[in-house]
């Protein structure tokens, strides 16, 4: 059975959605959500943050099922929006590169969305707040057990994923193109 997957990918609390084909998939298609991750402490050494990289990015890649059609992952913004953070900020774009690195060489494309095309295609307003994503996702997917805004944002993203794939029809006037490169997706 194959796969997509979407990631919200966090050190503390990554988001991963698994929507399988529904070609193959039971009825109801029950969308699969975790949440993966641990905190970080303040002060911690450069080895000590390469190595938390380390077992988050092991954490996301056991989490997902053997056959993926598909990963679409929130990009890391061009700029790190928090320059207090930036220790944050590096340690999830290293996570989010590892991520494609391994996924890449396997031949398994990989999306990434920004947060404002995530939110747009999850709600019709490119500025919505985390509640109103998952109240989204939980119209959507009636059926999913949403815990927390990081599953959200991966179902979101997953379905975006899923959509273009045509294993699911458009709902809403927002869902039809988003504004993603499908660069190396093959339908």
């Amino acid at each position: 059975m194959t796969a997509i997957v979407g990631v919200d990918p966090s050190l503390t609390a990554a988001g991963i959605a698994i929507l399988n084909d529904p070609k193959s998939a039971e009825t109801p298609n029950v969308p699969r959500l975790l949440t993966v991750g641990e905190s970080g402490r303040k002060g911690a050494t450069l080895t000590e943050r390469a190595t938390r990289v380390g077992r988050q990015y092991e954490l996301i890649l056991r989490s997902m099922p053997p056959a993926v059609r598909l990963v679409v992952i929130e990009a890391v913004p061009v700029h790190n929006p928090s320059p207090n953070m930036a220790s944050l900020y590096q340690e999830r774009a290293a996570l989010v590169l590892r991520l494609v690195e391994f996924l890449a060489k396997r031949g398994i494309p990989v999306v990434d969305v920004n947060l404002s095309t995530l939110k747009l295609f999850a709600t019709g307003n490119g500025r919505a707040d985390k509640t109103e994503v998952i109240a989204s996702m939980a119209s959507l997917w009636p059926h999913a057990n949403i815990k927390n805004d990081n599953e959200g944002d991966a179902l979101s993203l997953a379905s975006m994923g899923a959509q273009f794939l045509g294993w699911h029809e458009p709902e809403l006037p927002h869902h039809y193109a988003p504004k993603v490169d499908w660069t190396g997706v093959k339908r």
